[in-house]
């Protein structure tokens, strides 16, 4: 019975870990992703929405979010990454391991997600990966943001600032739902703002009038 009580302990702690990682993971990639999608790469807001909602599904529900924050604890422990390395040597490791992740997943999410213009897709992978080189870092850095704020794990980086690490649990886990909800706002208001690139092409389109011609001809 133990053992079993032990093993239900272990799957809720990897389920909250789980759910805590890609809610870090998502609250900051979507608004980055969805504002170059729509500004870099050139898709459509239909095309992007469905990229951010189909990554958010396999996020949390086919382990990707798990599988990205996982892969990088272990990246970070082959490398002799810790918290207390200096952030520069950081910011190398977390975005040449954002770019690495990107390249084998973005290209089927694009596909799956409606685009089947291999110029498009090459455009936002690549895209995605070269913006690793300034959004890696802010990835990485989210995760281990979350996992202190939620109580999950202690954060000791340089660069944590030492008044949001004194604060109470109550007043952390707040300021995680705040850095969520600002999240999703700041995603509805690019895409409000962007437009959309099908409704453009529709615009420029010329517009034929029938007239009436009481002759028949």
């Amino acid at each position: 019975m133990k053992k079993i009580r032990n093993l239900a302990g272990k799957i809720k702690d990897n389920l909250v870990g789980h759910f805590i990682d890609t809610t870090a993971l998502l609250a900051e990639s979507t608004p980055v992703y969805a504002a170059f999608e729509t500004k870099l790469a050139g898709m459509s807001d239909e095309i992007s929405i469905n990229a951010r909602l189909f990554a958010a599904g396999l996020s949390y529900f086919a382990g990707m979010g798990w599988a990205f924050a996982r892969g990088r604890d272990l990246s970070r422990k082959l490398f002799k990454i810790k918290d207390e390395t200096n952030e520069g040597l950081q910011y190398s490791h977390d975005t040449g391991y954002c770019a690495a992740f990107n390249l084998v997943l973005a290209p089927p999410i694009y596909y799956a997600s409606g685009s089947r213009d291999l110029t498009e897709i090459a455009i936002g992978t690549g895209a995605a990966m070269v913006f690793s080189l300034v959004n890696g870092w802010p990835l990485g850095y989210s995760v281990d943001l979350f996992r202190d704020l939620t109580g999950l794990n202690e954060c000791n980086r340089p660069s944590y600032p030492d008044i949001i690490k004194r604060q109470t649990p109550r007043i952390k886990k707040t300021l995680a739902g705040l850095l969520v909800i600002g999240a999703i706002a700041l995603t509805a208001g690019i895409y409000a703002l962007t437009p959309d690139q099908s409704v453009e092409v529709n615009k420029q389109q010329p517009q034929i009038v029938e007239q009436y011609d009481p002759q028949g001809k």
